[in-house]
């Protein structure tokens, strides 16, 4: 009899339990099957707007490469507009930059640089590129000072022989050759550009002569930048389909059609 009145308590006291605690354990059932279904069909959406992002971005591309200009302005829009905290939308106004320069809209493509510096994403070295565009873009308008604000007080060692090359050529329109001479020789010793390329810094650095002052410089493209081939090989490059968060990173195949160049200073055609 005494087993028996111990079993019925045993089971008061779990009815009683159950009746102060059952709705709060359903509750976290609940909570808990909703938060792995919502993580779930969250990875799904954004795996789903990346690739659309994606799409968008290959069709500019095309778009550009068929000269098909206007219909890459409308796209570009529409990609911003919908897709504005992805790293494509970041891509595609370096591109359209390029294009406005094209087409004599310089302050458009200041305005879209703009946009690309102001950006919070995670892959600071387009940010890079698009100040190391904009001080060019600067630069070929005569406007030496807001050249000079946009190469003060970099802190980086990826872009750092591109920084200084920039300063030189600076220093060379306001005919400062003792800065130039200091500012290429910091270039020349840099790892972030190409051989090639720190042999025609270190061309510039001997046209400087101890005595010999440059009248001229070769003309600047300016939008001359550095590879992003050879920043992307740096990054982490999942798939095209692969999950792309608010500042998600396309694939290296993706980056690597971006049609610009590794140095912020385009090399002149040798003359005889």
């Amino acid at each position: 009899m005494a087993a028996y009145e111990t079993e019925e308590e045993q089971i008061e006291a779990l009815k009683k339990w159950w009746k102060e605690n059952g709705l709060s354990v359903v509750g976290g059932i609940v909570i808990g099957f909703a938060l792995l279904f919502g993580w779930r069909w969250w990875q799904a959406y954004t795996e789903q707007q990346s690739q659309i992002a994606s799409d968008a971005y290959e069709h500019i591309l095309m778009s550009i490469e068929q000269q098909q200009i206007q219909q890459a302005y409308s796209t570009t829009d529409k990609l911003l507009a919908e897709h504005s905290d992805s790293t494509y939308s970041v891509l595609a106004e370096l591109n359209m930059a390029n294009q406005d320069v094209e087409s004599d809209d310089i302050e458009a493509a200041h305005a879209r640089l703009q946009w690309v510096i102001d950006q919070n994403i995670d892959v600071s070295e387009f940010k890079h590129i698009a100040r190391l565009r904009k001080a060019r873009l600067f630069m070929s308008q005569g406007k030496l000072d807001k050249a000079i604000n946009l190469t003060a007080n970099i802190q980086t060692e990826k872009f750092k022989s591109s920084y200084a090359e920039l300063r030189g050529d600076i220093a060379i329109a306001q005919g400062k050759m003792a800065e130039a001479r200091i500012a290429y020789s910091e270039a020349v010793k840099g790892e972030d550009l190409s051989q090639q390329h720190l042999s025609w810094i270190q061309m510039k650095l001997d046209d400087l002569g101890p005595e010999k002052r440059i009248e001229a410089m070769v003309p600047i493209d300016a939008l001359s930048t550095p590879t992003t081939d050879e920043i992307v090989d740096s990054l982490s490059t999942p798939t095209t389909a692969a999950t792309v968060d608010s500042l998600g990173t396309p694939s290296t195949s993706e980056l690597s059609t971006i049609p610009v160049e590794i140095s912020e200073l385009a090399t002149p055609q040798t003359t005889e």
